[in-house]
């Protein structure tokens, strides 16, 4: 049986991580929700920062329905229509944040990306009941 490459971030070690982050947060960590927690999600991704894979600050419990519901507006793209408390984005490639009109056609153009930072900015307020 050939071994898995270290590198891979959901490896025998993250899969002991899970179970004791699950048993010591068996709730979903959305406010309100009282479900049982399944699974144990990034708040910033591994993609985005491979050195906070086990890092017990950045993960959060989540319910499947939860799990399921920001891991696909994440993978969309859709983490980035929030705005702050003057109603402008945060998020910087929004193209309402482009410094001229070109550089904003260009970016209501693109795919949307979802900034890291952002997202994992969202994904927490998300979770903690601030919705703006």
């Amino acid at each position: 049986m050939r071994k898995r490459p270290r590198n891979i971030p959901y490896d025998h070690e993250w899969h002991r991580l899970a179970r004791r982050f699950l048993k010591v947060f068996p709730l979903c960590s959305v406010r309100g929700c009282s479900r049982p927690a399944q699974h144990v999600d990034h708040i910033v991704t591994v993609r985005a920062a491979p050195e906070r894979r086990l890092d017990w600050t950045n993960l959060q419990a989540l319910c499947h329905r939860h799990h399921s519901r920001l891991t696909h507006a994440y993978d969309q793209g859709r983490l980035t229509g929030a705005c702050d408390e003057d109603g402008f984005p945060v998020d910087p490639n929004h193209p309402w944040a482009q410094p001229t009109q070109r550089e904003a056609i260009a970016a209501a153009n693109r795919a949307p990306v979802a900034d890291p930072e952002t997202a994992a900015r969202l994904k927490r307020g998300y979770v903690r009941g601030e919705r703006r």
